[in-house]
């Protein structure tokens, strides 16, 4: 009987141990690089997408063909390169043709 509990034990230990070791491994920070755009991508952005305006605190992109959130890679790299950390969407608007303009705010 008491070999039979000691053996359960080691078990549950074993697994508690492997458990707690994942558990503080998901508690780490990840690391976060720079969006990676292939030339595929930048062709893509270079046929739909111009600038309209920009600042160092927001930029305005016109648009066609081509997703919003696909833009938010476009802003965070130039909000990035402009000494601010994150691109918030401030609003869409449509424009002349169908097009639309997507405004980000750098903070």
């Amino acid at each position: 009987m008491i070999k039979k509990f000691v053996i359960v034990l080691a078990i549950n230990l074993l697994c508690a141990c492997s458990y707690l070791t994942e558990f503080m491994n998901n508690l780490q920070p990840q690391e976060q690089g720079a969006p990676v755009l292939t030339a595929a991508d930048y062709a893509d952005y270079a046929k739909n997408v111009t600038i309209a305006a920009k600042d160092n605190n927001y930029i305005i992109y016109e648009y066609r063909n081509i997703r919003v959130d696909d833009l938010a890679v476009l802003a965070a790299l130039y909000c990035h390169d402009h000494g601010n950390t994150r691109a918030y969407l401030d609003n869409i608007t449509l424009y002349h043709n169908n097009a639309r303009r997507a405004k980000f705010m750098c903070r």
